[in-house]
């Protein structure tokens, strides 16, 4: 029989373990019903640990790896999904899923490219400005980057706006290559039928936004919610009146900001003289 339940987007470490138990579970050859049976839980929890919408613990991968016959497999796996959610922030954690859930995203970006748009070389550079910061950490951070990522790329995924300062083109980040990659990336997504990259001119004048980047999400079955980022973490808030205000300043932005064609020439300009 053809299987027909969802399949669970991959996305935050906790999301990765529904993965791994779903897999395993089907190739087991047994239904949600089942294993909940099995496991003394109900057939809604266990969707929703496969939807990572409910965290996982010890005892419950132990018993569902003996229920399922996985010969410590799925255990294996619950663990390596504990190491890699040690190396997410709980905020990151929430706004990849929300990234996940939402059908829309609005995001302004007065001093980077927006993460969901940077190549790895160029996240990279980013992240190795941390004081202090390792080797392993800073790839640790990339991969984390670039699993953000995969939500804009999903056959069924958000539709993303993206304004940013005409400075972010500019602004000498890891080296002209890096720079040159980045920008031929963005000019590339421009064809992207989901994407939608505008630029703030420099002689705008305009002070709007000059506080920090955010993001807007929206989506069916989720609160309008906002993502607002400061010097050493993100906040997320789905309070009416701060989305208001957040909503209010991406429309002041986008309405300053070049048309999409004029974006896109001035991005392939910036690319030039990065190449050259």
């Amino acid at each position: 029989m053809q299987n027909t339940e969802p399949e669970p987007a991959l996305k935050t470490p906790r999301a990765e373990f529904g993965t791994y138990l779903r897999e395993y579970r089907i190739a087991s050859g047994r239904r949600q019903k089942e294993l909940a049976a099995m496991l003394g839980w109900s057939v809604s929890k266990i969707s929703m640990v496969e939807r990572g919408e409910r965290p996982a613990d010890e005892d419950f991968a132990h018993a569902a790896d003996t229920a399922l016959g996985a010969d410590g497999g799925l255990l294996a796996r619950w663990r390596e999904t504990v190491e890699h959610a040690s190396h997410w922030p709980i905020w990151l954690a929430q706004l990849a899923e929300i990234e996940r859930q939402a059908d829309i995203l609005r995001t302004w970006q007065p001093l980077i490219v927006p993460g969901l748009l940077q190549t790895p070389a160029y996240a990279r550079a980013i992240f190795r400005g941390k004081p202090a910061i390792t080797e392993e950490e800073v790839e640790q951070n990339v991969a984390a980057r670039m699993e953000r990522q995969h939500v804009l790329h999903r056959e069924v995924g958000p539709t993303l706006w993206a304004i940013l300062d005409e400075g972010v083109l500019a602004r000498p980040t890891g080296s002209e290559a890096v720079m040159a990659e980045q920008m031929a990336r963005l000019a590339a997504l421009d064809e992207h039928p989901r994407i939608n990259i505008r630029v703030l001119p420099r002689d705008s004048w305009l002070t709007t936004g000059l506080q920090g980047a955010f993001i807007l999400a929206g989506g069916p079955g989720m609160p309008d919610m906002a993502y607002l980022e400061s010097i050493t973490m993100g906040q997320i808030t789905a309070d009416s009146g701060r989305v208001r205000e957040v909503r209010l300043k991406y429309e002041t932005l986008h309405n300053e900001a070049l048309p999409r064609r004029a974006s896109l020439q001035l991005i392939r300009e910036m690319a030039d003289k990065w190449t050259n």
